[in-house]
């Protein structure tokens, strides 16, 4: 463990999505001097208005007043970022291919961008991997790229794994739960980056860090697909899952946490999917057999088919999404599987709306824009600002992913009893006392 007395740099962030844009409005608020970098013109120029590239709370404000206090600024130049920087942090995304495995393209892009702004600027640079990768992948990337400039001691390659939840971001980064930092070499200290480092971090190999941030995310994806099978049974049988979920998680001394351990929506996101599937393709190259891994995205699917199963046990052809994005708190709409509900209702013929009022349709960009648009094309078309006119046009199932409306106003709005059903997917209770017929996903 390993102290980190934190101190003003100047900082290169790679990537300004989720990641980077929050990244880099923390560090300047920390009082770095930032330069974002992105090869996105839209998000630069949001960037350097004071506004948010991506849906966050408190993001905008932050953003708008770091600019303001000369401590933030972007660019769509690598060049012009790395000569203005001691330390480049790579945070573009690393999405999966088709089999399954991950795909570093914009990684290596960046990587090779950087390298040759740093031998362009002729001095020392440190540059940190903040992008989810798999094991060896920071040491292979960097060994292609940097290798002369690391042998020669002008750049220092770090992995820094980043834990932020979409929709709590801010907090976790002014407040981390977990942090470690990936060294190149045992011994190689980290005092050049100890700015962009939280308040205490362990100093570990590369490696280990890499695999860290997979352990994690694994762990997350099997909490939440395991209360959701035990949601399934319990619903056959009658039992109310959430109540055994709750006494599960009672033991603070071995059951360890209960964020995940919530029966409802099938995991989702940019990370949680890429990343169960990465590391068992990584398994099944490496020829090591993880039956669990291997399980958790067809448990995930066949929780999906429950949900389905439960909008097709209703004699009705009329379906309102509350709540598109993968959760609540985040306009992020890759993975989401009420997306892919939506999709696959349409697809049988039912008349799908869609109600969320965080996902802002003319701010959508980049890859999340190209999700939404490879699995539900013109989702403008089903969109509704009014859930109450929605309802008011006939009887209805309302499936609710997420508070994102008022039940009371609701119910002095429209006359709910007739014909509506509501499907719970994570447990508002509030529904319950809605005059409509009211089901729960997993109780």
């Amino acid at each position: 463990m390993s102290s980190i007395v934190q101190g003003i740099g100047k900082i290169s962030v790679f990537g300004l999505g989720y990641v980077g844009s929050v990244t880099s409005a923390c560090l300047a608020e920390r009082g770095c001097n930032v330069i974002g970098c992105d090869i996105s013109e839209e998000k630069v120029e949001m960037i350097n208005a004071g506004t948010a590239p991506i849906g966050e709370p408190g993001l905008d404000v932050l953003i708008l007043t770091q600019l303001k206090a000369g401590r933030l600024r972007a660019t769509t130049d690598p060049a012009i970022a790395v000569a203005g920087s001691d330390i480049s942090l790579v945070c573009v995304g690393t999405p999966s291919k088709a089999s399954g495995a991950l795909d570093l393209a914009f990684v290596e892009t960046v990587a090779e961008q950087i390298a040759d702004a740093v031998r362009a600027k002729g001095s020392k640079h440190a540059v940190v991997f903040r992008s989810t990768m798999l094991p060896g992948s920071t040491r292979k990337i960097a060994t292609r790229f940097f290798g002369d400039l690391i042998e020669s001691g002008i750049v220092e390659v770090f992995f820094y794994p980043e834990f932020l939840r979409q929709g709590s971001a801010l907090a976790d980064f002014r407040q981390p739960s977990l942090a470690a930092i990936g060294a190149w070499a045992e011994d190689d200290g980290i005092d050049s980056i100890e700015c962009v480092l939280d308040e205490v971090a362990d100093c570990v190999p590369l490696e280990s860090a890499e695999l860290l941030k997979y352990s994690c995310n694994a762990f997350h994806a099997t909490k939440i697909s395991f209360a959701n099978e035990i949601g399934r049974i319990g619903k056959r049988l009658g039992i109310e899952s959430r109540q055994v979920m709750k006494m599960l998680c009672d033991d603070h001394r071995l059951n360890i946490s209960s964020y995940y351990l919530r029966p409802g929506t099938p995991f989702g996101g940019s990370c949680l999917p890429k990343d169960v599937s990465a590391l068992c393709q990584l398994s099944r190259d490496l020829g090591v057999s993880l039956p669990l891994m291997d399980g958790l995205l067809d448990s995930n699917r066949r929780h999906l088919e429950s949900l389905i199963e439960r909008v097709e046990a209703k004699d009705c052809k009329r379906i309102l999404l509350a709540g598109i994005a993968f959760k609540a708190g985040t306009d992020d709409l890759r993975g989401s599987a009420m997306l892919e509900l939506a999709a696959r209702l349409l697809s049988k013929g039912y008349e799908v709306r869609i109600f969320d009022p965080d996902v802002s349709l003319g701010n959508l960009m980049g890859a999340n824009q190209k999700f939404a648009d490879a699995n539900l094309p013109s989702l403008e078309t089903f969109f509704v600002t009014d859930i109450v006119s929605a309802l008011a046009e006939g009887p209805s199932i309302l499936v609710v992913s997420k508070p994102c409306f008022d039940p009371d106003a609701l119910d002095d709005a429209i006359p709910l009893e007739a014909g509506h059903h509501i499907i719970d997917v994570n447990g508002w209770d509030a529904l319950r006392n809605l005059p409509a017929s009211y089901e729960g996903l997993c109780w």
